[in-house]
């Protein structure tokens, strides 16, 4: 859907194309890995993040401690039969302190199977709605692990199936403004001359912001110094062809630089919670005045864990969350052999980075019907819709023998709820690259020689492909870490 928007938008522009957008399955398959495909001057894996050149933005997981290890993982609650997906977050010890586990017994426990022990003894002297209301309280992430059917009837899975997937919509109750026309621009990407503001952390929202990048668009992103992030994704293609700046939104003069760039952009991503950058001031009713102002529609999409409205809206989520929430975890325990209503985590991040492009998707529908229509649009996505739309009856699971063929042609371990998504990453490569030649193919990636990270630096390159090379997605620049740039507003086109 991504390339067939971007072809609608070439057309926009007065660009004649074949109507044709290639994907290659196995290069598509290879894209929830994203973050785990790095090679940086022959140092591949989790060696990568070890690396001096990239900086450490996640401390309390970077750490040894096999409590914090473990804080994140599926756990069976005292409702015999039904499981808990912890979470967390960037703040581990805040979780734990809750279920009663002090910072202290960190030099005790010394074996992440033992940091496992103690957890769900913990977790096992509370019923599952006990604990996620616990969490819910407390403003800290988690969730049951439901089944898809379980999921879908809560009141919460009620709100998320009343939006579409691609969710979006002009805002009628603004001024009338005009069509924005696209500028003639030697670049003929879609979204040459497009600024793009990218407000987000952790992985789904940078993924969007990394394929807007690709097509075009000029993204900036915003992060705070004295705000954690997920370490990983600086030398990966997530952070590919960006600018990347550091702003304190407490500090005036930060506050001030943000709404310029609000006052220039085409684009606003945001990936916080909802509600949180509107209190300071940047939330959509203050982006749609802006357009107002200037005349000039605006796309602004909100990316999070549950979606636009219903009683977790606000919450904070991560991808694991999400999972066991919609009944992703739900179904890979089925898959397994687990007993019934046991949680797996799925083998890569394909929530997150999924979301991310049907992020871009959303965005890009946004700025295609202000071309034709004017007006400014606002957009959602989220973590959970996306697995629910997954788990849709209509959509269907792969038969078991299907399951079946692929784990004996790459021999994929067998994983249970105690399992940790970063040697998930690189058990999935691992028996990619002793089965198959499917991550050795050069094809699938490109390099970088004047990166901050090494000499030669090699990521996944974009999965969408046309027919010319012109317009076909690329980035422009190498990945960066988080705040490596000194503030610059958008160019002038």
């Amino acid at each position: 859907m991504v390339g067939i928007v971007g072809l609608e938008i070439l057309h926009l522009r007065g660009i004649t194309t074949r109507n044709q957008t290639d994907i290659d399955v196995n290069h598509a398959g290879l894209y929830p890995a994203t973050a785990a495909l790095v090679n940086v001057d022959g140092v591949t894996g989790p060696e990568v993040i070890k690396l001096p050149t990239v900086p450490q933005w996640d401390k309390d997981r970077a750490s040894n401690s096999p409590l914090v290890y473990r804080a994140t993982a599926i756990y069976e609650t005292a409702d015999k039969g039904v499981w808990f997906q912890l979470h967390g977050s960037l703040d581990s010890w805040k979780m734990l302190a809750l279920i009663g586990i002090s910072k202290d017994l960190d030099t005790e426990i010394r074996t992440n199977d033992a940091a496992y022990e103690l957890i769900q003894e913990r977790v096992r002297t509370y019923r599952a709605r006990e604990i996620e209301q616990l969490m819910v309280e407390k403003g800290l992430s988690g969730s049951i692990v439901y089944s898809p059917e379980e999921w879908r009837q809560t009141e919460m899975g009620k709100s998320l199936s009343r939006h579409p997937l691609v969710n979006y919509k002009q805002r009628t109750q603004c001024a009338a403004l005009p069509p924005v026309y696209f500028p003639v621009l030697e670049d003929k990407r879609p979204l040459a001359g497009i600024k793009v503001v990218e407000l987000t952390r952790i992985i789904a929202g940078a993924a969007a912001g990394a394929a807007l990048a690709s097509l075009g668009a000029e993204v900036i992103r915003v992060n705070s110094s004295k705000l954690k992030d997920y370490t990983p994704a600086q030398p990966s293609s997530l952070m590919a062809g960006k600018t990347t700046i550091d702003l304190d939104l407490e500090d005036p003069a930060d506050h001030k630089r943000l709404m310029q760039l609000f006052e220039q952009a085409d684009v606003i991503l945001q990936g916080y919670r909802l509600g949180s950058l509107a209190r300071r001031g940047f939330g959509l009713e203050a982006a749609l005045e802006l357009a107002n102002k200037r005349g000039k529609g605006i796309v602004y999409v909100d990316e999070n864990c549950y979606g636009p409205d219903g009683y977790y809206a606000e919450r904070p989520g991560w991808q694991q969350v999400a999972d066991a929430a919609a009944g992703s975890s739900y179904v890979m325990g089925q898959s397994f052999g687990c007993p019934k209503g046991q949680g797996v985590l799925p083998s890569l991040p394909i929530s997150d980075m999924s979301t991310g492009i049907l992020t871009a998707l959303t965005i890009m529908c946004g700025i295609r019907d202000r071309a034709k229509f004017g007006g400014s649009y606002h957009g959602h996505a989220s973590l959970t819709a996306y697995n629910m739309a997954t788990m849709d009856p209509e959509v269907r699971l792969y038969q078991r023998e299907v399951v079946q063929r692929i784990n004996d042609k790459y021999q994929f371990p067998t994983w249970s709820s105690d399992v940790h998504v970063a040697p998930l990453y690189y058990s999935i490569l691992d028996a990619w690259g002793k089965n198959s030649d499917l991550i050795k193919d050069e094809k699938y990636y490109v390099h970088f020689s004047d990166s901050v990270f090494g000499s030669d630096l090699r990521v996944l390159g974009p999965v969408v492909q046309y027919d010319k090379e012109e317009y076909s997605p690329k980035w422009n620049s190498p990945p960066v870490s988080f705040c490596h740039h000194e503030f610059r507003p958008f160019s002038d086109h």
